[in-house]
């Protein structure tokens, strides 16, 4: 599950999202606004369905000249893999051909237009980053801890680590519950329930840190495997103390 199922499903969503957002670009643009991105401000109001936007001003940065450029339109909607815009004005600039003269400034206004939706799309898309390490099967982990760049195979091992991780808590808490869900008495043992409680968060909370500390992987190391001794020689030590007949 976590070294193959998980990482594909994880391709196969992107690939959804990015076919869907490649039809409809204002799906693209919803997803945007939500985690505002950089270097480019995003406001619109999305109508029924994300198939429409009322009040939609982009400002991006133009990486061709190095300036900023703006598009504002009152409603923008999609259909038969069109783009459609009513009252569009857009602000952008051209190249100086001597560095003494102002920038030619661009402004057109438009009643209506229409243009191929993927066309935005594409642009919106070129600067998105690559499948993480959690989108990779674990053959293609193991390959990229080979690699040269450091950068890249301190990455992919710290990611066969995180599932590693995961794989070992399986047994992990079934070996917990086993030993700890067995009581001797009528009455069950609070104390017991705390250990078990406190087992089961320093596994939750060493992975959560394993995560963040992915740019250090001996830290990583540690956080992500070092948890699951502790909780089997607990485990352990209360078995034993069960089978001689003295657990509280």
């Amino acid at each position: 599950m976590c070294a193959e199922i998980a990482p594909f499903c994880r391709r196969e969503s992107k690939s959804m999202l990015y076919h869907e957002t490649s039809a409809n670009p204002l799906l693209l643009l919803q997803r945007q606004q939500l985690i505002r991105i950089k270097h480019a401000y995003l406001s619109m109001k999305i109508g029924q369905e994300g198939l429409s936007a009322q009040n939609v001003i982009l400002i991006a940065h133009n990486e061709s000249n190095k300036r900023l450029t703006l598009l504002q339109a009152n409603e923008l909607s999609v259909a038969k893999e069109k783009l459609l815009g009513r009252d569009v004005a857009i602000i952008s600039h051209l190249d100086s051909q001597s560095k003494d003269e102002f920038d030619p400034l661009i402004i057109e206004n438009q009643a209506s237009m229409s243009t191929a939706a993927p066309i935005l799309s594409e642009f919106l898309k070129k600067n998105r980053p690559r499948l993480e390490s959690n989108a990779l099967t674990l053959r293609m982990l193991i390959l990229r801890t080979q690699l040269d760049e450091k950068k890249i195979a301190s990455s992919a091992l710290v990611e066969i680590l995180r599932r590693f991780s995961l794989s070992l808590a399986v047994f992990s808490f079934t070996f917990l519950g086993c030993a700890y869900g067995i009581e001797n008495g009528r009455t069950a043992s609070k104390r017991s329930l705390g250990t078990a409680l406190i087992l089961t968060l320093t596994v939750l909370i060493s992975y959560l840190m394993g995560k963040e500390l992915k740019a250090y992987p001996f830290l990583a190391t540690l956080a992500f495997l070092l948890p699951h001794p502790f909780i089997w020689a607990a485990s352990t030590w209360r078995l034993r103390k069960i089978a001689r007949g003295n657990a509280a």
